[in-house]
Parts: C-alpha cells; structure tokens; sequence
C-alpha cells in the first residue's frame, strides 16, 4: 500500500514555504515505496544467477605404500575405462605424484584428506600457468599442517610399472603385494574441477574393500594460490 503522507510543519515561513516542504516530502515517500516495490517484484519474479558450475568424472587412483628403502607414498590417477571394470594400461596415468617422505600412510588414512597447494610465484615471468596438474611442485597439508613437497613424475618407474601391472584387473582393493614389499589402496575416485586453479578426487564407495586403514574414505585437494 502506497504511503500516507505525513504533513510537515513549515516553522513559521510561510504558506508557500510549507506547501512546497509538503508536496517534496510527498514525492519522496512515493519513490521510496516504488523502489521498494521494485525490489520486491524483481526478487520474485526474475530468475536467479546461475549456480558455478562444476565438471565431474570417474577416475581410477593407485596409492602405493612401500615397507622398505624409499617408503614416499606414492599416487597413481588415470582415467577409467568405459566399462566399470575394464582394465586401463599403467602407462595412461595422468597424474603420478611422490609424496613427502614425513607422510606415510597411516597419516593419510587418520586425516582423510590431504590438500596440494600450488603457488604463482613459482611460474616463471611471463610463463602460462598451464594446466592445475601439469605443476611439478606441491606444498602438502595434513590436519593442517605443512608436512612437505610433492613431486610430480612423468610416468611410473619400471619396479611400479610391474606392481601396476599386477594390480591391472583390481577395480578396487586394498591388500599386500609381498613380491613388491607394498601395501596398496586401489579405488575410484570422483573428479571434481571447480575451476581452472581447483581440482578435488574423492574416494567412493567401493564395495569390497575394507582395510588400509581407508574406510572412512580419502579426498584429495589440488589449489593454485596467489
């Protein structure tokens, strides 16, 4: 309901003085409650901004957990295959990263997250960022804490080519492979890409699997900061 409008006192100067206090003070009530009503009407009626949208796929991640010489837990992403159990080659890994040595893996299993922090600084002057993945360097957090570098590797050593290739009819399992002196957590993961400097895979239910100290499941976040 439009305003009432409220008669204003002219202090003594005058008729003509007062008429015109009255008559502005009038017209600003009036636009007052329009732009209210505006408002009101574009917030009901008009269509809301459209949600950032996220991209999401099914990935296949490998976490090796060796027992002897070098123990970095190493992490192994490639690309499921089109059929949920059809066996994809090791040499397909688009992403095979050495975590720091301080990280094994029970302090992965206990956090259930670990996050990749990529910073700017480190591409060189008037160099493309390129692709989130493509870093070769990482900071890595757990429980909130810097633990250390990541390094990211070109392909599997041929030692991991062979416990891949023993692994390749595993969708998901975690176990033991004692000719290797590894323990290991195969899953699917989902593949989340927020943005051009956000990626995030999380561990899904996988049936079958218990152990590794992974049943309350696994996320890892990959971020490009300033």
């Amino acid at each position: 309901m439009p305003p009432a409008v409220v008669p204003v006192e002219d202090g003594g100067a005058g008729e003509a003085a007062g008429e015109e206090v009255t008559y502005y003070s009038c017209h600003v009530a009036w636009l007052a409650w329009w732009n209210h009503v505006r408002c009101v009407l574009a917030s009901t009626f008009l269509p809301c901004p459209p949600a950032p949208t996220t991209k999401s796929a099914i990935v296949r991640g490998t976490l090796f957990v060796p027992s002897a010489g070098d123990r970095r837990v190493c992490l192994f992403l490639q690309e499921h295959g089109p059929a949920a159990d059809q066996p994809v080659d090791h040499d397909e890994h688009f992403l095979v990263l050495d975590l720091p040595a301080g990280l094994g893996g029970a302090d992965i299993a206990a956090a259930g997250r670990i996050v990749l922090e990529y910073q700017r600084q480190w591409t060189p002057p008037n160099a493309s960022p390129g692709a989130l993945l493509d870093s070769t360097k990482w900071l890595v957090y757990c429980k909130g804490t810097r633990v250390g570098y990541a390094t990211r590797r070109e392909r599997p050593s041929d030692a991991e080519g062979w416990l891949l290739e023993k692994l390749r009819a595993v969708t998901a399992g975690a176990g033991w492979l004692p000719s290797g002196g590894v323990e290991y957590l195969r899953g699917r993961f989902e593949r989340i890409v927020a943005s051009s400097d956000a990626e995030s895979f999380h561990l899904t239910e996988w049936p079958g699997v218990h152990g590794g100290g992974f049943d309350g499941g696994l996320s890892i976040f990959f971020h490009r900061v300033c």
